[in-house]
């Protein structure tokens, strides 16, 4: 009995023992939090194994949305626009195949788009936007953007296009078209200043060597012999620029040596050897004939012969590239020497004689009839010859000139569709003139403008209108009318139910494909299918079918801006 008694109580000592120690123990607190949740777990698995189903495919799903952002975060966002400014969105190609991107993009890259065209394919590409998923399917989207670039000229546009997206693959390509191109028009502080702007290094051996000369015009001759120093040592061999290097930091007293390999050598060649002259001919670039001409380089138009057919034309191919001045080559045909009976017989003269003596001829015909319908009917054939060897460029601002010497009244019927051709001005230049007698003439288009219209008032006026329209027997409204009516309410302007019959949609007009991508939220491929349709066109020249059918698809994507700024400029009157 003893015994029991002193076991029991030996018991009972060890277990308050015990919990004294385990009470002055730390406490893992999430082991315990861990504890808790797994018990639970095992608890609800037991209880319900439907439940724990659905569980774990909630967390899968989450897994792999996750697993989805991720990867969408690695994709590059290249652009210049918010995509609010235009009406876009991030993530307008992602439904689409890449492969059908690039093979309409590099279509209408081939084609000559109109002014219109331009500007909203611009827009397209620009926008900031997610590129396709695939790496390679990336490279060829960014090289898209910077092939049209190219193609679309504006270096100010590609300045900013590369300062905003700098870590680029095709960044060098695009530098190297900006830095030909200002010093081809002898800004060669700017291009050096915009490549010190730009901070960066570059795998190319062209920029790699205009870095270094940069360096050299902008007085930081020790960091250039730093960064040449440090290129050659990772292995840039370039035997033609190193001497010019050399002369230009002053080590060696000359540098005879020339290139005409690429611009910048071109450029060094004339800078350092002052006996150098190249002469340009039928092959040589533009860019180098831009170069030429901005530092007055090339041999003056009194020094040619006219009877040099080849070196004439060879100065009409410049003159249409911009490289000579229109009237110095105009001043080139005063001197060619006609007889009287040839400048009185033009029109049977110029079939006997080549082409660039009928254009001569044609000019001094000009020059030496006063009868308004002559001169513009000579100045319209010498336009038509030009045109026909593919240089129209050389005889438009003096075509311009010489009809605005003439008024239309008094020119023949023939006359009259070519002499307001030439003289077509820039319809958006020209004021509005309002008639509120007409829907789409009225100043209800000024929605459609920067003026910031109230809603309600527009609203009201837009009914009041058709209210006028519903009482009337003689007024009615036409497809331009019901254009203006469909974006309104497409932005959600009410029309009263009792108008609402005035005028029915025309949805099946917009072509199938178009509407599936449409359907199918392809914003940016149903987009660039608008800009194929619209094409070397301009806007305003469209059908008012096609016109209907292109501002329904934008209504639909909610592209408004660009709807817009379509409106307000096919829309009004203009006087």
């Amino acid at each position: 009995m003893l015994n029991k008694i002193f076991i029991n109580i030996t018991i009972l000592l060890l277990s308050i023992f015990y919990s004294f120690s385990y009470a002055n123990e730390p406490v893992d607190i999430w082991s315990i939090e861990k504890e808790k949740v797994e018990n639970i777990t095992t608890n609800s698995d037991s209880e319900d194994n439907n439940e724990t189903s659905e569980t774990i495919v909630i967390n899968n799903n989450l897994t792999s949305s996750i697993e989805e952002g991720e990867i969408l975060n690695k994709r590059k966002v290249v652009g210049l626009y918010d995509p609010e400014e235009n009406g876009f969105d991030l993530e307008m190609w992602n439904n689409t195949e890449p492969n059908k991107i690039f093979e309409l993009s590099k279509k209408i890259n081939n084609m000559t788009l109109s002014e219109d065209a331009k500007n909203i394919y611009t827009k397209l590409l620009l926008t900031n936007s997610y590129s396709p998923k695939d790496e390679i399917d990336e490279k060829i989207f960014l090289d898209i953007k910077s092939d049209w670039l190219i193609k679309f000229r504006d270096v100010d546009l590609i300045k900013k296009y590369l300062k905003k997206n700098i870590d680029i693959d095709s960044k060098d390509q695009l530098t190297k078209f900006v830095l030909n191109e200002l010093f081809s028009i002898n800004e060669n502080k700017k291009a050096c200043e915009f490549l010190e702007e730009l901070n960066t290094n570059f795998k190319d051996n062209y920029l790699t060597k205009f870095s270094i000369y940069c360096l050299i015009y902008l007085k930081k001759n020790e960091q250039a012999s730093l960064r040449y120093d440090l290129e050659k040592e990772l292995g840039y061999k370039d035997p033609f620029f190193e001497k010019k290097f050399q002369y230009l930091q002053g080590y060696v007293s000359d540098s005879p040596d020339t290139s005409e390999t690429d611009l910048l050598n071109l450029h060094l060649s004339y800078l350092t050897n002052k006996e150098y002259k190249y002469v340009p001919n039928d092959k040589t670039s533009k860019i180098y004939w831009r170069y030429l001409s901005s530092n007055n380089l090339l041999e003056s138009l009194n020094n040619i012969d006219t009877e040099d057919e080849k070196q004439v034309s060879l100065l009409e191919k410049a003159t249409h590239q911009g490289n000579y001045e229109e009237i110095d080559l105009l001043n080139l045909y005063k001197r060619f020497q006609f007889s009287v009976d040839q400048l009185l017989n033009i029109d049977n003269e110029i079939r006997k004689i080549s082409k660039i003596q009928s254009r001569a001829l044609l000019y001094q015909g000009i020059l030496l009839n006063k009868d308004p319908n002559i001169a513009v009917k000579l100045s319209k054939a010498l336009k038509e010859s030009f045109e026909n060897d593919n240089i129209s460029n050389a005889f438009d601002d003096e075509l311009k000139k010489i009809l605005k010497k003439y008024d239309l009244k008094d020119l023949s019927s023939d006359l009259t569709e070519f002499y307001s051709k030439s003289l077509e001005q820039d319809k958006l230049d020209i004021d509005i003139k309002y008639n509120n007698k007409i829907l789409h003439q009225s100043k209800l288009v000024k929605y459609f403008g920067k003026e910031n219209v109230p809603i309600k008032k527009i609203e009201k006026d837009l009914n009041n209108y058709l209210k006028k329209v519903k009482k009337s027997k003689t007024n009615y409204l036409i497809t331009k009318d019901i254009i203006l009516i469909e974006a309104m309410v497409s932005d959600g302007i009410e029309i009263k139910d009792e108008y609402k019959d005035l005028f029915n949609s025309k949805e099946n007009t917009i072509p199938t494909d178009i509407q599936i991508l449409i359907n199918d939220r392809e914003i940016g491929m149903a987009v660039l299918r608008l800009i194929e349709i619209i094409g070397q066109d301009k806007i305003e020249d469209l059908g008012s079918e096609t016109l209907y059918f292109l501002i329904n698809a934008l209504n639909q994507m909610n592209i408004d801006p660009i709807r817009n700024e379509i409106l307000y400029s096919v829309l009004p009157l203009r006087a």
